[in-house]
């Protein structure tokens, strides 16, 4: 097993766009050797500028697993984040824990739950502008999601908010930094089977 580095740090930069992660450095962490040319505004190529800044991990077999990108001014994690990743890290696969607190995301990224991702463990996704706790579902095939962060979104105020979303998310161990006991799990899935029912009762009744 490879040894774990520290996670790349892209805090506290005022990114705006997924794209700025091609321009900046990282505050902390070993990003992958940036190109030696990138493509000017005129679509030729000139030296890049992240080579002279560039530090060499202390041994090639340490392993990034995490990424910081909290206190930002991300809107959204397009598809582009994909492409994005496989620049800045060595293995995205292996991509376990991700920090996108304190954004302006307004929709939980659906970018996360490709396959891709199959062992991201831990999403803080706390202090943005998700207003529909719906919308996380689709981060619920998650094999391995064991802790997420949505509190101080607006979906926070949504009725019955930690039991609809212990229940949409069946693996999880922790939701917004507070354990789920044996209790709270019987409880959620209870309310969120009769909640889902009640959803398809009111959707047959539309059709008729």
């Amino acid at each position: 097993k490879n040894p774990q580095g520290p996670p790349l740090d892209y805090s506290f930069l005022e990114i705006r766009a997924i794209e700025e992660l091609r321009e900046v450095m990282p505050r902390s962490g070993y990003r992958k050797e940036p190109p030696e040319f990138i493509e000017d505004g005129e679509g030729g190529q000139t030296p890049n500028h992240l080579r002279e800044e560039w530090v060499p991990p202390p041994r090639d077999d340490l392993q990034t697993n995490a990424l910081k990108l909290g206190n930002n001014l991300l809107t959204s994690l397009p598809p582009a984040f994909n492409i994005i990743l496989r620049e800045v890290m060595d293995k995205p696969r292996n991509l376990s824990w991700i920090d996108l607190s304190f954004n302006q995301l307004e929709e939980v990224p659906s970018v996360l739950a490709s396959h891709l991702y199959s062992r991201l463990n831990v999403i803080y996704l706390h202090a943005n502008r998700i207003r529909k706790i719906g919308q996380a579902a689709c981060l619920s095939d998650l094999p391995n999601l064991r802790s997420i962060t949505l509190h101080g979104n607006p979906c926070e105020q949504t009725n019955n908010y930690r039991l609809l979303a212990v229940g949409i998310f069946t693996t999880i161990k922790s939701l917004d930094f507070t354990t789920i006991t044996a209790i709270d799990r019987e409880k959620a899935n209870t309310f969120y089977r009769r909640h889902l029912a009640q959803k398809e009762q009111r959707r047959s009744a539309e059709k008729e």
